[in-house]
């Protein structure tokens, strides 16, 4: 079960303990390493085949099915908000996925053993190990420069009104087509980009006020937007 969720911009950092997934997917690249002992995965391969297997470390590349048993095993995550097509562009320049090394393991560690640990202190380890792992992959955008532009627009004003039309308009591309090279080029429909980022500024806003101001919390984006 899910013990510390810690969501970042482009990352989360999260832990459990006796965890029993059922076989499921997801758009984030997940990195799963075990804390205290060697865990059961079973991975979707490239031929359809979900070998059972006990490991220390794994990476589940997004949409990659997948299942993990770990009854008696503290496990850490890092989810990494990337999609299929990014990932598969990175691996293609050579990008290799690499596994955690002792420092990192241990700050995990050490995060799992404090409740009360920093926010910034836990976003270290969490870029680090980013870093470490998956060397420049949170730097490869969109081919097309269209999508980088409207990815631009979007983050610059995640509070405003999105109106798709307008933002198709701005890149010069019809609605259509550019709802179908969006979802092409990031692994998302507009909506569910522009939904994401919105949750993850409002949870973002809400940890600094929970800090800041632990008594009196007002919160600076408007929810009804979401």
């Amino acid at each position: 079960m899910p013990l510390r969720i810690h969501l970042y911009r482009d990352f989360a950092v999260c832990f459990s303990d006796h965890h029993q997934s059922s076989m499921h997917a997801h758009q984030a690249l997940q990195l799963t390493v075990g804390l205290d002992g060697d865990y059961t995965i079973e991975l979707e391969q490239e031929d359809g085949t979900l070998p059972t297997q006990r490991t220390g470390f794994a990476c589940i590349a997004p949409q990659q099915k997948h299942r993990i048993i770990a009854q008696d095993a503290h496990l850490g995550y890092l989810y990494v908000d990337t999609n299929p097509t990014a990932f598969a562009r990175w691996r293609k320049a050579g990008g290799a996925v690499v596994a955690p090394d002792d420092t990192i393991v241990d700050g995990l560690r050490r995060i799992l053993s404090r409740p009360d640990i920093d926010k910034e202190a836990v976003r270290a380890i969490g870029q680090r190990w980013c870093e470490h792992s998956l060397p420049g992959l949170l730097s490869v955008k969109p081919t097309d420069p269209r999508i980088r532009r409207a990815l631009e627009i979007v983050d610059a004003d995640l509070i405003g009104a999105l109106n798709y039309s307008e933002l198709a308009k701005q890149v010069h591309l019809s609605p259509s087509r550019f709802a179908g090279l969006f979802r092409e080029q990031t692994g998302l429909p507009v909506r569910n980009y522009v939904l994401w980022q919105r949750l993850v500024y409002v949870f973002d806003a809400w940890s600094a006020a929970i800090r800041s101001r632990p008594r009196r919390i007002t919160p600076a984006f408007p929810i009804a937007r979401i």
